[in-house]
């Protein structure tokens, strides 16, 4: 959402909450809202699927008994592999989905856009907090892949270089849209929500 296009229509408006601007900046806010809902919703359904595949692929191992079948006391790292991201999902979509909003207004479309960039933000702490427990086990994790004989040493490295470098790739990239997008865009709407309650 281009909040300097809206900023400046609210003044060529002369900051009047009944203007003809009113509506353009409602509608816009809107949009927004309910695109970045629809995004997240299909995001965390994707997440779901694709963290359920390997756990029931890891289920049907274990209770099939095949010859290479995990040995939980000697793999018991693979239960926080498979749990943590599902803890994260689940954390994320009871504590870090924006419900509803009414949006009948411009100070409730206002707030409503700054309770979703809360719950973005609040996301990227989440999962930067799994990441963070994640790593150290995905080190374990190796170590006992190649104790069991499932991972040649030199294949471990070649997996703690890729895992470990997606994992640095990830926080980068949530550290840079959290400074550069998210909390820009917080003071945007802080200042476009005084300045209409200046006006009521």
């Amino acid at each position: 959402m281009d909040y300097e296009a809206l900023q400046n229509a609210w003044r060529v408006s002369g900051k009047s909450p009944n203007s003809a601007a009113s509506l353009y900046l409602l509608s816009e806010a809107q949009s927004t809202l309910q695109r970045r809902r629809r995004h997240l919703r299909g995001l965390l359904a994707f997440a779901g699927v694709m963290l359920t595949i390997p756990l029931a692929l890891m289920g049907v191992d274990i209770f099939t008994g095949q010859s290479d079948a995990i040995d939980l006391s000697r793999e018991w790292g693979l239960i926080p592999f498979a749990l943590i991201p599902f803890a994260a999902l689940i954390l994320i979509a009871r504590r870090a989905a924006p419900s509803f909003a009414p949006t009948a207004n411009l100070l409730e479309a206002f707030r409503a856009l700054r309770a979703d960039n809360a719950a973005a933000r609040l996301r990227i702490v989440i999962i930067g907090g799994a990441m963070l427990v994640f790593a150290p086990l995905l080190y374990v994790l190796l170590n006992q892949l190649v104790a069991t004989g499932k991972m040649a040493p030199h294949e471990m490295q070649s997996a703690a270089f890729v895992l470990g470098g997606s994992l640095a790739l990830g926080a980068v990239w949530m550290a840079i849209k959290y400074i550069a997008q998210l909390t820009p865009e917080r003071r945007h709407l802080d200042a476009l929500i005084g300045q209409y309650e200046a006006q009521i």
